[in-house]
């Protein structure tokens, strides 16, 4: 989601390779583990703990957390492998909560904030009725569509902004792998978020100039991404997609921004793009791909549902595309998403 991205799912207790004999496998710790991970996380109890053990005293003191509490809470995420705990009742991280640091070089803090966060947690408590109605149960239970809320709630928003930019470091070394951009002459990031992404496409292709284009909200943190000699090669535009995108450019490029829309509004914004795409253009589409031999959607599509997107079908795009002007050329399956390549007709 990145107004679209993609999430790296979490690694459970269940290995990969070994199925559940139980669905308990699965509940348990679930939800338990996953808010307590998400509670250590925001009293930065990883941090505290970067350089050695401490005491349950020092953590609340520095944490501001309730040193009875805060013992209950490490001992119980201790018996998860989450922190450890010695003999003299000091707590110390292990590599699990290592990662969890700020400072780490590939930190998963942003990660753990997302996930367990209440603007999440609280639409997936509620997914029995959005599989029985077929209708995302956010707007209910927050009185706005989810992009809506995040619009209105900065906290949440700069969370989720986090998370995106994060996964670009998970896409961009397989992407630019997979697809060769330097015969293009200007890329459009359409819903590109704070520019990570199209920071590593300029950053790898020298001759190539880019358009990042997203909500003023949005855009206000691309200065500190897309800076330096990158600066002169990039404009940063904002803007509504459901309006209209920059126009002009011979390619645009939208990473996981059609999933995070019902097939009505997602066919508004491939169709603006046709509007403002060169007649001999190329629409770069990064996405999950529901029914991929290789790696399947799996659950991601739960949290789709909830909040009003979806994951679709190889089938599924061709007819969307097909509807808004544009033809499938060829799709890439990478390691974590497919690079849908399109072209106007």
């Amino acid at each position: 989601m990145k107004r679209g991205g993609r999430l790296r799912p979490l690694r459970t207790s269940v290995p990969d390779t070994i199925m559940a004999s139980s669905p308990m496998q699965y509940i348990w710790p679930g939800i338990i583990g996953a808010q307590a991970i998400h509670a250590a996380a925001k009293l930065r109890i990883p941090d505290l703990l970067a350089s050695g053990p401490r005491s349950i005293v020092e953590l609340a003191a520095d944490s501001g957390a309730d040193a009875a509490a805060l013992d209950r809470l490490l001992r119980a995420l201790s018996t998860l492998g989450m922190f450890a705990l010695s003999a003299d009742g000091r707590f110390s991280n292990t590599p699990l909560t290592d990662v969890l640091r700020t400072d780490h070089p590939q930190s998963q803090r942003d990660a753990a904030l997302f996930l367990p966060a209440a603007f999440l947690w609280r639409p997936l408590g509620e997914l029995y009725e959005s599989v029985s109605t077929g209708e995302p149960v956010f707007p209910r239970i927050f009185g706005q569509r989810f992009f809506e809320y995040l619009a209105t709630h900065p906290d949440d928003a700069a969370v989720f902004n986090a998370v995106m930019t994060q996964g670009v470091a998970f896409t961009s070394p397989a992407l630019l792998a997979a697809y060769d951009f330097s015969r293009l002459e200007r890329l459009v990031d359409v819903g590109g978020g704070e520019g990570a992404l199209l920071r590593d496409i300029l950053s790898a292709t020298p001759g190539l100039r880019g358009v990042l284009f997203d909500l003023p909200q949005v855009v206000l943190g691309a200065g500190e991404v897309l800076n330096g000699d990158l600066r002169a090669r990039c404009q940063i535009v904002a803007g509504d997609f459901f309006h209209s995108v920059p126009e002009g450019a011979d390619a645009y490029i939208m990473k996981g921004v059609i999933h995070d829309w019902p097939d009505e509004d997602a066919a508004r914004i491939l169709g603006n793009t046709r509007r403002a795409i060169l007649k001999d253009g190329t629409l770069l589409l990064v996405e999950n791909m529901a029914d991929a031999a290789s790696r399947p959607v799996g659950v991601i599509d739960l949290l789709m549902l909830v909040i009003g997107g979806r994951e679709r079908t190889e089938a599924d795009f061709r007819t969307l595309l097909s509807g808004a002007g544009f033809a499938i050329n060829r799709i890439i399956h990478m390691e974590a998403s497919s690079l849908i390549e399109c072209r106007p007709v």
